[in-house]
Order: structure tokens, then C-alpha cells, then sequence
């Protein structure tokens, strides 16, 4: 197989998954650029991407990029609120007002979080990886993964105990962590 066959075949499987991980980050305006880098760099790097799994790859060289892109442009709070987008609403609206307070508890947990832990957190439960691909990842081993987010599942507890919402955003953080 050609690097330009296998290339292509990577690009139409994954292309999609990394647009949604991007634009996660980075939100629906911004999202193409980013993946776009991401291929741009799976290209030059062809042949280091570990052909088996190279979800992992792609994941931490999309991180990167968005990394990138937000240090040089400061939307740091543009993340946080493209973020809060992209939860699912639920319920009616009685109780709209306690779902969206639920939602920016749990939302300012998550950026109280360092970068290394919040990326951990979303790899695992947006992106749906197994614990050792997101230590992969984010560049740490298994048991440091696992350990980290044992620490993180404590923090965000700690974070959430003056919090009026705690028994509603707890229970919505346990479907994150």
C-alpha cells in the first residue's frame, strides 16, 4: 500500500472524529482549521504515526495544534463557552434554569482543572478512549493516568462542595469521570 492510498484511508476514517475533537476545543468556527493542521501534520509525519491505533496519534497531535491556537489567539474563555455548546440539554423547562446552573458548575470544575487533567477527563469521556490510550494520549503511563484521575475525581468533588447545585452536579459529573 502506497503512503497515498493508506494516508487517504486514515484521513476517511478518522477525519471526522478529529473535527469533532477539535471543535469541541475549539468550537464550529475553528474546528475545520484545526483538523486540517492535524492531516496537514499526519501527512509530513506519515510514517511515525503507529499504524494500528493511530487514534491516540492523532488525538495528541490535534491537542497540540488546538494548543496552538488558543495560546496565540487567548480564548481561553471562548473554550469554556464553546464547551458549554456542546453539552446536551435535557428535560423541560421547569427545570431548564437548573440544569444550565448544573452545567456551569461543572464547566468552571473543569477549567479549574489544570490543562493536563482537563484533557485526561474529556479524552475519556468525550472522545471514549480507554484509560491507556488517553495516557498515550497526553504523554504519561497508565498507572500515572490512573492515578491523576483519581486525584481529579477527589478535586472535583472538593470543588463542587461549596457549590449550591452539589448533589445535581455531582451526579453529572460521575457520567464524566
Amino acid at each position: 500500500m502506497s503512503d497515498q492510498t493508506g494516508f487517504t484511508g486514515l484521513f476517511e476514517e478518522y477525519y471526522e472524529v478529529v473535527l469533532r475533537y477539535a471543535w469541541r476545543r475549539v468550537g464550529p468556527a475553528d474546528a475545520p482549521d484545526i483538523a486540517a493542521e492535524t492531516f496537514r501534520i499526519a501527512w509530513e509525519k506519515y510514517d511515525r504515526i503507529p499504524h494500528d491505533q493511530p487514534l491516540p496519534w492523532l488525538y495528541t497531535t490535534t491537542r497540540h495544534v488546538v494548543s496552538n491556537h488558543i495560546r496565540s489567539s487567548k480564548r481561553r474563555d471562548g473554550l469554556v463557552a464553546s464547551l458549554a455548546e456542546g453539552l446536551p440539554l435535557h428535560g423541560d423547562e421547569s427545570d431548564h434554569a437548573a440544569i444550565v446552573a448544573t452545567r456551569h458548575a461543572a464547566l468552571k470544575a473543569l477549567d479549574d482543572l489544570s490543562e493536563d487533567d482537563r484533557e485526561l477527563v474529556l479524552l475519556l469521556t468525550w472522545e471514549g478512549l480507554d484509560l491507556h490510550q488517553a495516557a498515550n494520549a497526553v504523554g504519561c503511563s497508565w498507572p500515572t493516568a490512573r492515578m491523576r484521575l483519581h486525584r481529579v475525581r477527589k478535586r472535583l468533588h472538593r470543588l463542587l462542595a461549596d457549590d449550591d447545585q452539589v448533589t445535581a452536579t455531582r451526579s453529572y459529573l460521575e457520567g464524566l469521570t
